[in-house]
């Protein structure tokens, strides 16, 4: 045994006698001397022996007797085993260290490992939290990268690295780690949401995430379809009009393209261009009730009644006569009846002008029925104001029994209304 090493054991073995406990220096053990050539008799009784150490030091370990575990590592180590036994030694050696109460030598343990083992992820966050007890923040965090660097699809070594750079506001390292992290993780929302919330600490522009994310991924269309959909929620609506039809020229079935061209055409009031990506998006699924009845209320609003109906109608054979579809065609024939009552001298409803607020106040009747609440507040209304009293079926020919809506402003409406 090398004579060094005796003296100090002696030396330990008088401090432990006096004070109860052992605890050794930050540097630990000299380093491991391979000495002179072994024969094969003696490889294997020294390797006896480390396995026996390594053995009492893991069941010490597990017993909470750390003095006594560091004890049977150190054995170990001064066999000259320490790197054939790296695997299932330093780990566990630094962290005896630790619940002494010992970071210098637990550090130590820890440096010892990664010499032998530079990329185990598990010495490397060992070393990585010892520093941070130790209060060295920076050496803390090229262990964090040096975990990231050693094991890149590792989520917790980038959350962990994230949580210091953020608590040390070292928000550009920050949106690095972010960005690679997103690289690995492209889905992640919660990367993402840190990546912009860094971006707005550093003083950058959050969009700018986006959009630097979507020019890098040029084949990835999920990313310029977020991209568009910051744009619109921006206001940006001309820029997420040319990001979106760039995404459909290289992805033209992608339905949520089409509803995002939709919902900003809309909200920029470009109902001809909604009209288009509604359109596409029932060419792609004719299942679609949502889009029949988006197609009807866009016609609707450009006042184009005669298409307004339709995709009403063909929103009510989708979806097996819906609440929402009834409630969608109400809303066309309570829309043409009001604008056609607007236009009379007096802008007082006539018969047949009732006679088209009488098939609304139907059709939001049977909206209620099929569980759609909306219509229960436009039908009373009609009811009491709008659709024909006794009085108007009195002053109409009693032998006629089926009306239908004449003029000019109901040529398209083939519905009937049948005397009550």
């Amino acid at each position: 045994m090398n004579s060094r090493y005796y003296s100090n054991l002696k030396y330990f073995a008088v401090v432990a006698a006096m004070l109860g406990t052992v605890q050794f220096c930050a540097t630990g053990p000299p380093a491991e001397d391979e000495g002179p050539s072994l024969s094969e008799e003696e490889r294997a009784r020294i390797q006896h022996k480390c396995d026996i150490a390594l053995s009492n030091a893991w069941e010490y370990f597990k017993n909470r007797d750390y003095n006594s575990s560091v004890r049977n590592y150190l054995n170990l180590i001064e066999l000259g085993c320490g790197e054939d036994y790296a695997q299932n030694v330093y780990v566990y050696f630094g962290r005896a260290y630790l619940e002494l109460s010992n970071p210098d030598s637990a550090i130590w343990a820890f440096q010892q490992g990664l010499r032998y083992l530079p990329e185990d992820k598990d010495l490397l966050q060992n070393a990585a939290y010892t520093m941070g007890r130790l209060g060295q923040v920076d050496q803390q965090i090229r262990y964090y990268e040096r975990w990231v660097e050693a094991d890149s699809t590792n989520g917790q070594a980038y959350s962990d690295l994230a949580d210091l750079l953020r608590e040390q506001k070292r928000f550009d390292d920050l949106i690095y780690l972010l960005k690679q992290w997103l690289k690995v993780d492209p889905t992640n929302s919660r990367i993402t949401s840190d990546l912009i919330s860094a971006t707005e600490l550093s003083g950058g522009d959050p969009l700018e995430v986006f959009r630097s994310r979507a020019l890098d991924n040029p084949d990835n269309p999920q990313y310029g379809m977020d991209y568009a959909a910051k744009l619109i929620e921006t206001g940006n609506i001309l820029e997420a009009f040319r990001e979106l039809e760039a995404v459909i020229q290289r992805s033209p079935s992608s339905t949520r393209a089409y509803e995002l061209l939709a919902s900003a055409a809309v909200e920029d009031d470009d109902l001809d261009r909604a009209v288009s990506a509604y359109e596409r998006l029932y060419d792609l699924n004719r299942t679609n009730i949502k889009v029949t009845i988006d197609l009807s209320r866009t016609y609707l609003q450009k006042m184009d009644y005669d298409k307004a109906l339709t995709w009403a109608e063909t929103a009510l054979r989708v979806s097996n006569n819906s609440g929402e579809a009834y409630y969608a065609r109400a809303e066309v024939y309570y829309n043409v009846a009001d604008e056609c009552t607007g236009q009379h001298e007096n802008g007082v409803a006539r018969f047949d002008d009732k006679l088209v607020f009488m098939m609304a106040h139907e059709d939001y009747l049977k909206a209620v029925d099929r569980g759609h609440r909306r219509g229960r507040s436009r039908a009373d209304f009609l009811g009491k104001n709008l659709i024909p009293s006794k009085g108007d079926w009195f002053l109409q020919s009693a032998d006629i029994r089926v009306f239908k809506p004449q003029g000019s402003c109901y040529g398209w409406v083939t519905r009937t209304i049948r005397r009550p």
